[in-house]
């Protein structure tokens, strides 16, 4: 009797187990939106002016890049724009002369990041958040509420 009352904890407690795993990695799975469309990515070097974080002309990398989606992660009030440079060898060098400082990136002519490079990048990979506001201006046909509600 010990031995069935043993073997249904077991199993029950590695039951709760894999349902917890599987819960959590749902959790971390990002909600998605197809936007296939192609914007205008600047990067531009910073200066404090005053308490405001202005940039410094001419940008320091402009190309088109293709946006194939926007993700929203659960628990966070932005949407993320993921893309990729092409000039790589570029890139890496503004994020390694610009280590501890601000960058401005701008899409389509406005500002819409300001963060702070913590590392050098080396294949391009960049992303910005986006609020409700700059979503809906860039992409006019995403829906954000149902983004962020996992409806898509």
């Amino acid at each position: 009797m010990k031995t069935k009352q043993l073997i249904f904890t077991i199993l029950t407690a590695s039951l709760g187990c894999i349902l917890a795993v599987a819960c959590k990695s749902n959790a971390d799975t990002p909600s998605k939106v197809n936007v296939d469309k192609d914007v205008i990515v600047a990067i531009y070097s910073t200066f404090n002016n005053e308490g405001v974080t202005d940039t410094v002309s001419p940008c320091l990398l402009e190309e088109t890049v293709h946006v194939s989606e926007l993700l929203h992660y659960s628990g966070d009030e932005g949407v993320t724009m993921p893309f990729n440079l092409s000039d790589t060898t570029k890139y890496a060098e503004i994020t390694a002369n610009n280590l501890d400082k601000r960058i401005a990136i701008a899409i389509n002519g406005q500002v819409v990041s300001t963060p702070v490079v913590k590392m050098q990048l080396d294949n391009g990979a960049c992303s910005v958040v986006l609020d409700d506001a700059q979503v809906v201006k860039l992409f006019p046909n995403v829906n954000t509420k149902e983004l962020k509600s996992n409806k898509q």
